[in-house]
């Protein structure tokens, strides 16, 4: 038996076959979510282990132990139970794969076969790692960074699934740092994220910390109370997506007064806004029937505070490589305005992705299942349009996707069935857990089993970028933690010494 070898497969009921082998472990140990190895006819046969357990002949008749035991004696005392202890490993066959080339198992290996701990080397190949990749972590027991290419992990769009708490925006933040780490031979992208609860607003603070690293030269910071979308930029039918509401008549003339506006700007009167179009619509020849439930319809988009008369930020302002572009949404709380944000964002930067006139960049939607939900009315979720044609076809631009969410039963199947590649923390509700597995190619039973084990910071990835399931350990972020991450603990005594300043300060006053 050479160092490495482990175990021997053995035969069971369902074991060995091309989708299940058990071997019993001979020496050392081994851990759930390892890999082993062992040759095959066909080439190296790569298997995921799933379950491990212990199994005793002394201990297999409870009747037998109690009423042995019950006695006073102990079984291990009277007996070599020690001998009889062994240690059975269930596991899942990936793969075969031979001078590069990887296939499924057709045919089961023998019983009697030597189980090895899987290389290194073996599993840098067999899961398509790159040196020069994304690294978000290490596989677990077997001290392997996790290097993955940054085509294969987001040209085909990202989903990262997982419950409140289990890692989200921790993995979010590393994959950010290692975009933002990349040399511009290497290649750089644009990354924007929509951010609802101000989760990435640190990239930008200046004095991260002690031992870590400042991106604020990297970061650019937008605040939603500066968003401000430019009117002469808006079609009839782009209005009328953001807020439902105007008949065919309405958009003839709106569509009318548009055009007017439009020529005297480019004449040089300037561009304008909404006010602009009310004063045309109160001028022009338009019956009372229609000129009535027009303007009040310019009014409500007016109450929304997001309408000027040039776009704040410029849609080449967002977009440069090798930055990220942080959009805070957490001063809203109505969410059609966030809605509206991100549609109108979203699809400036798609289009001109298309026209080639802004770099390849990664569009990011924390919380997603709010921009694209799978159950809403059109008038109830105004991005969910324009997101799902991103995930259609931005993968043919360079325009690449990726979707966070706590809910993915919520979230558009259209939108997470394009995400060739899913990156799933821990999950429990049974609801989420059925979804996920009925849209993520490659997923069995057994693997979804153990996400509801998995501990914060411990992730699967199963999809286009490893074309195979592999639990991996998110590594330690180098950039300063969002300041939502605060200890209640300490977020309580935070705000009990600023009451106790302010009140020393009025005392000192009086």
């Amino acid at each position: 038996m050479t160092e490495k070898e482990i175990g021997t497969v053995i035969s069971g009921i369902e074991s060995p076959s091309p989708s299940a082998l058990d071997f019993v472990v001979n020496q050392g140990v081994v851990h759930r979510g390892q890999f082993v190895e062992l040759d095959y006819s066909e080439g190296t046969m790569i298997c995921l282990v799933t379950d491990v357990f212990k199994t005793n002949r002394y201990f297999e008749r409870a009747e037998s132990v109690k009423e042995f035991e019950s006695s006073g004696a102990k079984l291990f005392e009277q007996f070599p139970t020690a001998e009889w202890e062994y240690l059975v490993a269930k596991t899942r066959p990936l793969g075969v794969f031979k001078g590069g080339l990887t296939n499924r198992a057709t045919l089961p290996p023998g019983p009697g076969t030597r189980v090895r701990i899987a290389s290194n080397e073996n599993l840098k190949v067999f899961f398509h790692f790159d040196e020069k990749g994304l690294e978000i972590g290490k596989v677990e027991n077997h001290d392997l960074p996790v290097k993955i290419s940054m085509t294969s992990l987001l040209k085909k769009h990202l989903a990262i699934l997982a419950t409140s708490g289990a890692g989200k925006s921790f993995l979010a933040s590393v994959l950010f740092e290692e975009l933002l780490d990349r040399r511009k031979e290497s290649g750089r992208i644009a990354t924007i994220v929509f951010d609802p609860h101000g989760e990435y607003s640190s990239f930008a603070d200046r004095n991260p910390g002690e031992g870590r690293i400042d991106y604020s030269a990297k970061t650019i910071l937008v605040k939603a109370a500066d968003i401000k979308i430019g009117v002469p930029k808006l079609s009839v039918n782009t209005l009328d997506s953001l807020i439902k509401g105007l008949s065919p008549v309405m958009k003839r003339e709106l569509g009318k007064v548009l055009s007017d506006l439009q020529k005297k700007m480019r004449s040089g009167k300037g561009p304008f806004d909404l006010l602009d179009a009310k004063e045309e619509i109160s001028k022009a020849e338009i019956g009372e029937n229609t000129r009535g439930p027009l303007l009040a319809w310019i009014s409500e988009l007016q109450d929304l505070r997001l309408f000027g008369k040039i776009d704040n930020p410029g849609v080449f302002d967002l977009v440069q490589p090798g930055k990220l572009t942080v959009i805070d949404l957490s001063e809203l709380i109505d969410l059609r305005r966030k809605q509206i944000i991100v549609s109108y964002i979203a699809r400036r930067l798609f289009y001109a992705r298309r026209d080639k006139s802004v770099p390849p960049f990664l569009l990011v939607l924390e919380e997603s299942h709010q921009f694209c939900p799978q159950q809403s009315s059109e008038e109830t979720a105004i991005s969910r349009g324009i997101i799902q044609t991103i995930a259609r076809e931005g993968r043919k631009f360079g325009a690449s996707l990726c979707v966070i969410s706590q809910r993915p039963i919520q979230l558009s199947t259209t939108v997470l069935a394009q995400c060739n590649t899913h990156i799933i923390l821990r999950i429990t509700n049974p609801y989420d857990l059925k979804h996920i597995g009925e849209s993520s190619e490659g997923l069995d039973n057994r693997s979804l089993d153990m996400i509801t084990s998995l501990r914060v910071g411990e992730a699967l990835i199963v999809g286009e970028a490893t074309h195979y399931p592999l639990f991996f350990k998110v590594r330690q972020r180098k950039s300063q933690e969002s300041r939502h991450e605060m200890p209640l603990e300490k977020a309580a005594l935070d705000f009990e010494a600023s009451k106790d300043d302010k009140k020393k300060e009025i005392e000192e006053f009086l």
